[in-house]
């Protein structure tokens, strides 16, 4: 009986994890795509979903966000100079700063019609809210890896029509256009 508690966990579903679905039916329309930032935006020091791990976890990456976006509870500024002008008050206000971590920043900023091209899209779990896709791509000018932001805890606004992952993910075009490989670059 000592074991029983073990054995629940053991026999839970194997869909409490990561699931990686960039090779996936439910991928084939996103992933490898191009994208054209619609507006003016800054990439900066994020808290990332942990791709690569077995079970929920975060790590550090570079993260994408547009300027002038929110809504009346929270805004982004409204463009880089805005940031610098107060930049304390504005990184504390973007970036949660949890205990023992120093505060991240923007790391700079990334004009409107900047091309991406996206190269992950992975279901990943998030504790009573279910899943999330976590949805990661890279920037054809210095092909560095970014996450875009999806989950509201993480980056708020998120770029994604909608919520869950039962259907492709659709972005908003406020922050993102498709584009063939041609007409991106």
């Amino acid at each position: 009986m000592k074991f029983l508690p073990f054995l629940l966990v053991l026999s839970l579903p194997a869909c409490t994890g990561i699931v990686d679905k960039s090779d996936m039916p439910i991928a084939k329309n996103i992933v490898g795509s191009y994208y054209l930032t619609a507006k003016d935006g800054y990439l900066y020091e994020a808290r990332c979903a942990d791709i690569d791990a077995t079970i929920q976890s975060t790590e550090w990456c570079i993260g994408i966000q547009a300027f002038d976006s929110g809504n009346e509870y929270f805004k982004t500024p409204q463009d880089y100079d805005t940031y610098l002008s107060n930049k304390l008050w504005w990184d504390e206000k973007l970036f949660e700063k949890l205990a023992f971590e120093r505060q991240r920043s923007i790391v700079s900023p990334l004009p409107k019609g900047t091309t991406i091209r996206i190269t992950k899209l992975v279901q990943f779990p998030w504790g009573s809210n279910g899943y999330y896709w976590a949805i990661r791509a890279v920037l054809i000018e210095t092909d560095n890896e970014i996450e875009l932001p999806t989950n509201t805890v993480l980056a708020f606004p998120t770029w994604l029509i909608g919520y869950g992952v039962q259907h492709e993910p659709q972005f908003d075009p406020e922050y993102l256009t498709r584009c063939s490989s041609v007409e991106c670059t």
